[in-house]
């Protein structure tokens, strides 16, 4: 029955059924299209030349896991309009270029300097990052932070988003709990939840944000990145923490400062290849929640649970 409905009513079905994806390949390649036009109305065909290349790289890093999905939207089952300009690990694989890009992106190209508060001579060190996210949508602010060694210090963390760059329209101001440091002893990688911030409506479909985060007084922790990803959204957390220093995707590393401007050599990748099965420790806000059960092994893949697109 649904098989019978012509495609432009099946393109509207997927706006509020995305589950139909996985009735069988012709409305999972439905789906791609259905990411493909939203992402294409989202940003013009410049945009995607240019970053055309490190959108392939991430996607291709991902094939011993997904290729199996990935060639179902492939050359062979496309038209021969769409043939003319297909492009392997890019074509096949809008659901998730929409998700890394726009509905769950992380930052990790963020300018960064430390200086001394003459007076009390404490050392705060400042990130700053541009993010472009879409309107309407109220997001999560994740920070990610390595721990160096174990008698390191967090110190006094303040996250502050703003919509203009001049430091008006404050859309998120928050300072972290005092005591991170008796949570977060063991030298590792530290999630830390920073608030939640919702960017108004707009007759633009996107909008840059300007986050800048202090740290003051921090001893071997650096911020690696922000995430916007809901993790735990049933559920009050503070942090979460694992014993693995690696645990990125190194090619999302490079088309997170691709896709905002920043050069790639300021982008700080290992030689060591990251863990992408993982042991995650949350710290809950309310005891009733100790002991839940996270169902989350991994930060390395995009996450595609409920990818849902703001509606025309």
């Amino acid at each position: 029955m649904l098989d019978e409905f012509p495609v432009e009513l099946k393109l509207e079905l997927l706006k509020s059924h995305l589950h139909l994806a996985f009735v069988n390949k012709e409305w999972y390649r439905l789906s791609n299209r259905f990411y493909r036009d939203h992402c294409l109305k989202l940003k013009p065909e410049a945009y995607w030349n240019r970053i055309q290349n490190g959108i392939c790289r991430y996607i291709e890093s991902l094939d011993n896991e997904r290729g199996a999905a990935r060639r179902i939207n492939a050359r062979e089952d496309v038209d021969d309009e769409d043939e003319r300009s297909y492009i392997p690990f890019m074509s096949d694989s809008w659901q998730i270029i929409y998700s890394v890009l726009f509905r769950n992106p992380r930052f990790f190209a963020m300018d960064c300097a430390s200086r001394e508060i003459n007076l009390s001579h404490d050392v705060v060190t400042e990130y700053y990052c541009p993010m472009e996210l879409e309107s309407g949508r109220k997001y999560p602010c994740n920070l990610w932070c390595k721990k160096v060694t174990r008698g390191g210090f967090f110190g006094a963390i303040r996250v502050a988003i703003y919509a203009q760059p001049d430091g008006s329209e404050p859309l998120l101001v928050r300072d972290l709990p005092s005591m991170l440091d008796d949570w977060c002893e063991s030298p590792g990688t530290y999630c830390l939840y920073g608030g939640h911030f919702e960017l108004p409506e707009s007759a633009a479909s996107l909008q840059v944000v300007h986050m800048g985060i202090s740290i003051t007084n921090a001893t071997s922790v650096v911020l690696e990145a922000v995430d916007t990803t809901p993790f735990q959204s049933t559920k009050s957390w503070l942090l979460f923490s694992t014993r693995e220093m690696e645990i990125f995707n190194q090619t999302e590393k490079l088309l997170s400062a691709e896709r905002m401007h920043w050069d790639e050599k300021f982008v700080k990748t290992e030689d060591a290849e990251p863990a992408k099965e993982i042991g995650f420790d949350f710290v809950y806000r309310f005891p009733k929640d100790l002991g839940s059960h996270h169902n989350l092994k991994s930060v390395w893949f995009p996450r595609l649970r409920d990818c849902d697109v703001v509606h025309d």
